[in-house]
Order: structure tokens, then C-alpha cells, then sequence
């Protein structure tokens, strides 16, 4: 069949009039923030002194009850992209139960030798690393870590990491998050020496923007 070529400019036209619908496979998929969670009584009220991502040596000394663990992930923007320089910070029970915390065991962790809170920035691939005990469950509550997470141009996030297997809440205190599970990790035992470390979680954080 012959094609005219005023027939074939009289199509192009038509096309230039029809809106370019992006094609959603060409979209890339966004990430889902992590879930708010309760910043609970005790956020640390005094943050001197030895801060750093090893909860679990102090003075030089290590801190030899419960299961000792290494704690990492990295912190992602929803689009995926790392987030360098974001501040981490952790706050938890020691293996007696027990916040450093003037209004739960005082220095009386400390004095046990765990540090109770710790404080990091993210590497240039977002990635974070803590080294601190596994924490145990007290007055109905299921293990937990808390988290803040701040970095420029994201809204600061505040929540709690679980553990599988142990979301029992019996304690009756409200505000938790509804999206537990998607704050849950599972633990594995962790073989490498170096690490200096029982056990291993992996808990990655995504923020929203500011």
C-alpha cells in the first residue's frame, strides 16, 4: 500500500498533540519510611563522656554479661540513596534490665560496666555499627532498642527495633507502633572473631524528607 508523504506528516502532528504519559515501569519504586515508635521515659539526659558505638567496652573494659552483639545497617532516603552523616543514636536496656537513666538504675549500668546508650554518624554509604548486648525484656515489655535518627534535609525519626519471636506485650503501656513487624529483626549467631560478638542484627532505616 502506498503511504503519502503528506499522510505520514499529517500523523506526526496528531502524535505531537497526544500528552506523554510516563511509562510506569520507568518509575523507580520508593521505599517505605521506617515506622514511628515511642520515644518511652527514658531518652538519655546527659550525653558526655565515653559516646561512641561500643557499648559494651568501657574505660577499656568489657562488659561481660548477656549476649554480646553486633548491631548494623545503613540509613537510605525513600528514594533509595544513602544517607551519609546521619546521627545514630541508641539507647537500651543493660542484661540487669536496667536503663542508665536517672529515673530507672541511675549510673549503676555504667558502674556494671555497659554503657547504655550510644551515638554514631553514618559512613558514605549509609552504613552504621553499634557493638552492645542483646537486650532482655522487663515488666511485660519485649526486647527493644530505641533509635533516633536525624540527618539535614530528613524529618527526624524516633522508634524501636524488636527481636522475632518475642512481641509479647503484656505490660499494657500504649503508643507503640501498630507496625511492629516491620520493625522486627532476626538475630544469627555470629562466628567471626574479629567482631568480637555472639550474635548479629541487621536493621536498616529509611527517613523521610524534611
Amino acid at each position: 500500500m502506498h503511504v503519502s508523504r503528506r499522510s505520514v506528516l499529517l500523523a506526526a502532528s496528531s502524535l505531537a498533540t497526544v500528552p506523554l504519559i510516563p511509562s510506569a515501569l520507568a518509575q523507580p519504586s520508593l521505599l517505605a519510611p521506617t515506622p514511628q515508635d515511642s520515644e518511652g521515659p527514658f531518652y538519655p539526659t546527659n550525653w558526655s563522656g565515653e559516646i561512641d558505638g561500643d557499648l559494651i567496652t568501657v574505660g577499656g573494659r568489657r562488659y561481660e554479661k548477656g549476649e554480646s552483639m553486633l548491631l548494623t545497617g545503613r540509613v537510605l532516603g525513600i528514594d533509595g540513596q544513602a544517607i551519609r552523616d546521619a546521627r545514630v543514636e541508641i539507647w537500651q536496656v543493660d542484661a540487669a534490665g536496667k536503663y542508665r537513666h536517672p529515673n530507672d538504675d541511675g549510673d549503676q549500668p555504667l558502674k556494671r560496666g555497659f554503657q547504655g546508650f550510644g551515638r554514631v554518624a553514618t559512613e558514605a554509604s549509609g552504613g552504621y555499627r553499634f557493638r552492645t548486648v542483646k537486650p532482655v525484656n522487663y515488666g511485660g515489655r519485649p526486647a527493644h532498642i530505641h533509635y533516633r535518627v536525624a540527618a539535614k534535609g530528613f524529618r527526624t525519626l524516633t522508634t524501636q527495633m524488636y527481636f522475632a519471636g518475642e512481641n509479647e506485650e503484656r505490660s499494657g503501656f500504649g503508643g507503640f507502633s501498630r507496625e511492629r513487624a516491620k520493625l522486627t529483626v532476626k538475630t544469627q549467631a555470629l562466628r567471626d572473631a574479629a567482631a568480637a560478638a555472639k550474635l548479629a542484627a541487621i536493621f536498616d532505616i529509611v527517613l523521610a524528607k524534611a
